[in-house]
């Protein structure tokens, strides 16, 4: 009965993936034949039947783009990215559909509109959208840049010089404008573009015969060229032939039916003929057309802006075409209006374009003094302690007073110069003889640099001075907990507590305790009882989210940390700090970008926050945009040496060797013998090629640590580096014999699986999980090997062991299912691909061998919407677009098929079914 039931429930949910994918195909052809109301129509049908069909939302945004109306487009692009599909197949068309919108600056800006990542084609084409919308915003020297880089990606395309033209055109060079527009039409003799803007470039240079003849070949090529249709229009209007200019109206007015300045033209030629009624009635069109367009999306495109102000003014209504001609004749504002604007910008976070602003304000008005106080606002918020710490050396010149060296002290440890920091209270310390304005900031100071012994012994000389005194306890039991003494530790909190019940600190420490010692219950009720007491106050949620984190509750100390960033002063940065290292802990690709802009939006200069910003960044993918703030980062930790070597591993994990060289030497003159610097410079010499240097760097470490497994595994790199497999496989021996662990098991079985046919390392691998049999890395590593090597009945039982551990790991049950189809078990092996995509719906890999599995079943319908799906996420998966290829091909779309096997076929790098995806394309040739 319960199976009858399932199986009701089941076929209903085929059908409509059917229907679904039925919709979508006449959709798609629909588009192909620029029917695109129609297309609209079937895919909103589709979307009716399945909200989540990935191929549906992107073709969608397609359509939405090119029926002009890219807020739809922006909207649907986004829920598409949502859905799951690729970076590479959204950021062209979505990065156009902002640019129409007017949102340059949002798309420049965008993490998933930078070109890193992306492939090379797709890098190609964003970088001309994005020199386009540079040019917008009046930057040209990066509009030419991108141009550029998008030519060396493709130089033998004429998009990049048609893309330079209306830059030299803006920019007033004439000349070569026509240079770059003969340059496109001499690589693409056929492209209608290049021929447009070679149209575009004579017709500014007013050789208007040969501009014609660029325009109307132009048109010949593809007839639904819109701009090379207007230019012509125009160009006869203002030679007084009409007759001529209607016809390219009308076709203008069919090919781009909601493109304004066809009836701008109809408008002027009507009132040229003396018809006025059709004059106004023109006009009339251009303003339904420009009016719902938001001014704001228009400010890129000054004739649209001056059209709507134009149209408005013909037809008699002056109060809305006020904004549009006020939009097109402002200037950069210098006038009063400019020290509201920057206290907007401050209020919304935007506090450095404020900044900038009131400067730019000054120049003309040096005298405000209201500018130069919201000026001074702003830099405080900003946090910039350089010119606080500038006047305060300039008075320790004058006098030399313990108060004043300490603040600056607090200074540079809030900037991150904890080196610097230390040197300053040290000396403070040592000439006001136990102040606290001195100790305190240097006890905590030690604390924060691992130096708890030093923090200790300032502690105590403190309490000895003050036995009174409930803070000075409370800092000695920091003191002693992380020098690990929690039983003295515990004594001091509650000492510090009996002096002082209004104290948050003590009971906070205690919970702390308390968590360590696995007591969370006992540790939340005191949390939460100090939280009742003090609503407001930070650290009892941070403590909270700390708590609830540690007992594997990401969602409840994601809500704690909401409260904290919420309640937070200004410059208090702890809860964003944490909040941005759980979302990337959490891989929420969205919010990661969101904390690190408030982290970074909130004290840009501080060393910290740039660090936090480029890990960021890393965690999403973007090396190019962690580079920058890493640079920064390391210029103003000065002479930190454990920042600078944290900087410098991240410097390589962003691909910046040059940086992290840099860096790590930096660290090595002030401690030659660093071993993570040594470490992290020898790999960087590596990934330069500098063998013989990294040599070195690994000798000198394998003389100070010659016990650390890190020693080893470096010299294994080396030696792999150098062709010398033999001395590799000692390296990774050794590793595993001084420090045996996960990681040196599975690097020694790999190498083994790599350079040794024999048994070797399956025993090294078996041999492990004797000793650690529920490690599942491990047992993961051994199963790929079995199956590598077909060894399907082995493979099964290790993936089936790991099921036992992680019963719901995508890649386990996505492996094992099709081991089970080696195996012949059809049924088994598909029924595990679909428990693993239901563990994992949003994974490529997992969504092609479901469907590669009931293709090879004959469910070629089902599978070809699940592979277009998987094809989306994950372009540049050449198996996937095989199975798809050959899909497509089975149901008759040989089209179709053929592209996706020359997109295979071309770079065949990684794919399994070469031979396989060679044969198909021969037999659809």
């Amino acid at each position: 009965m319960l199976l009858a039931l399932l199986l009701a429930t089941a076929l209903p949910l085929q059908a409509q993936d059917a229907k679904a994918s039925r919709f979508y195909e006449d959709a798609l052809k629909r588009y192909e034949a620029k029917d695109l109301d129609g297309a609209a129509i079937q895919l909103r049908n589709a979307l009716q039947v399945d909200r989540s069909f990935l191929p549906a939302q992107l073709l969608m945004a397609k359509v939405a783009l090119e029926n002009s109306a890219p807020s739809q487009a922006e909207a649907a692009f986004a829920e598409a990215l949502r859905l799951g599909a690729n970076r590479a197949e959204v950021a062209v068309p979505w990065a156009r559909a902002l640019v129409e919108q007017g949102k340059q600056a949002l798309m420049l800006d965008e993490p998933r509109l930078q070109v890193a990542g992306l492939p090379a084609n797709a890098q190609a084409e964003l970088l001309l959208v994005r020199a386009a919308a540079y040019s917008d915003l009046n930057d040209e020297r990066a509009a030419l840049a991108a141009v550029q880089q998008s030519r060396q990606l493709n130089p033998r395309s004429a998009a990049s010089w048609s893309a330079e033209v209306p830059l030299r055109i803006r920019a007033g060079r004439q000349a070569e404008a026509l240079a770059a527009a003969n340059e496109a039409v001499k690589l693409e003799p056929e492209s209608a573009d290049a021929n447009y803007q070679r149209g575009a470039a004579l017709h500014i240079g007013n050789q208007l015969e040969a501009a014609v003849a660029a325009y109307s070949k132009a048109i010949s090529l593809n007839p639904r060229n819109a701009e090379a249709l207007l230019a012509r229009a125009g160009v006869a209007f203002d030679r007084g032939q009409l007759d001529l200019a209607n016809q390219d109206i009308n076709q203008l007015r069919l090919v781009a039916p909601k493109d304004p300045r066809a009836d701008y033209l109809a408008g002027l030629v009507a009132e040229q003929r003396g018809d006025r009624v059709a004059s106004q009635a023109a006009m009339r069109r251009v303003a339904e057309l420009i009016g719902p367009v938001a001014i704001e999306s228009l400010r890129f495109r000054p004739q649209l802006l001056m059209l709507g102000g134009l149209a408005y003014n013909a037809i008699g209504e002056r109060q809305k075409a006020r904004p549009y001609l006020e939009y097109v004749v402002r200037q950069q504002p210098r006038n009063p209006t400019a020290k509201l604007l920057a206290q907007i910008l401050f209020d919304e976070g935007q506090v450095e374009n404020g900044i900038q602003l009131l400067e730019n304000y000054l120049k003309s008005v040096p005298q405000d003094v209201q500018a130069i106080t919201l000026l001074a606002s702003g830099h405080s918020t900003m946090g910039r302690q350089t010119k606080a710490m500038q006047l305060m050396n300039r008075a320790l010149t004058q006098r030399d007073d313990p108060e004043l060296r300490a603040v600056l002290g607090q200074s540079l440890m809030r900037s991150g110069q904890f080196d610097s920091a230390q040197t300053e209270l040290e000396e403070a310390w040592r000439k006001s003889r136990n102040a606290p304005s001195s100790g305190l900031p240097l006890a905590m100071l030690y604390l924060r640099t691992a130096q708890a012994p030093k923090a200790t012994a300032v502690a105590k000389s403190m309490v000895t001075a003050q036995p009174g005194n409930a803070s000075f306890h409370q800092l000695l039991g920091m003191g002693l907990a992380a020098q690990g003494d929690h039983k003295a530790a515990r004594s001091s909190f509650e000492r510090a507590l009996e002096l002082n019940r209004n104290l948050i600190e003590p009971s906070l420490s205690l919970a702390r305790l308390d968590s360590r010692e696995r007591r969370f219950a006992a540790a939340q009720q005191r949390l939460e009882a100090v939280h009742k007491a003090n609503e407001k106050a930070i650290e009892p949620m941070l403590e909270l989210a700390s708590l609830h984190l540690a007992q594997g509750r990401p969602g409840e100390a994601e809500r704690w940390l909401e409260r904290a960033t919420v309640v937070a002063e200004p410059r208090e940065l702890r809860a964003h700090f944490a909040m941005l290292d759980l979302h990337i802990r959490m891989a929420a690709t969205e919010r990661i970008q969101a904390s690190a802009k408030a982290l970074l939006g909130r004290a840009p200069e501080n060393p910290l926050t740039l660090v936090g910003y480029a890990r960021a960044q890393l965690a999403l993918g973007l090396r190019n945009e962690a580079r920058s703030p890493l640079v920064d980062a390391s210029r103003r930790f000065g002479s930190d040496t454990e920042a600078l070597v944290e900087v410098g591993g991240l410097q390589i994990q962003a691909g910046d060797l040059a940086g992290a060289s840099y860096t790590l030497s930096k660290v090595l003159a002030e401690k030659p013998q660093h071993p993570r610097a040594l470490l992290l410079l020898a790999t960087t010499e590596m990934q330069n090629n500098e063998l013989a240097q990294a040599a070195l760097r690994v000798a000198q470490l394998e003389k100070l640590r010659p016990r650390a497994a890190s020693t080893h595994l470096l010299a294994a790199e080396l030696a792999m580096q150098r062709q010398q497999p033999a001395q590799a496989l000692a390296s990774l021996r050794r590793a595993h014999e001084v420090e045996p662990s996960t990681t040196t098991a599975i690097r020694l079985h790999l190498h083994l699986v790599q350079f040794d046919a024999g048994p070797a390392a399956r025993q090294v691998a078996e041999a492990w999980l004797k000793r650690q049999p529920k490690d599942s890395a491990m047992l993961f590593a051994l199963a790929e090997t079995l199956a590598a090597r077909q060894q399907w009945q082995d493979a099964r039982k290790a993936y089936q062991q790991l099921l036992t551990q992680t019963p719901n790991d995508a890649r386990v049950l996505n492996n094992l299912a099709l081991v089970l189809w080696e195996l012949g078990d059809r049924a088994a092996a598909t029924a595990m691909a679909e428990r693993a995509l239901k563990s994992a719906p949003s994974e490529a890999r997992v969504i092609d061998t479901l469907a590669w599995l009931l293709h090879l079943q004959g469910q070629s319908d089902r599978a070809l919407g699940m592979l277009r799906d998987a094809r989306l996420r994950s372009p540049d998966n050449g198996e996937v677009r095989y199975h798809l290829a050959a899909v497509l091909a089975k149901l008759g779309r040989t089209g179709e098929a053929r592209l996706e096997l020359k997109a295979v076929l071309a770079d065949p790098t990684g794919l399994e079914s070469v031979k396989a995806a060679q044969e198909l394309a021969q037999t659809l040739k």
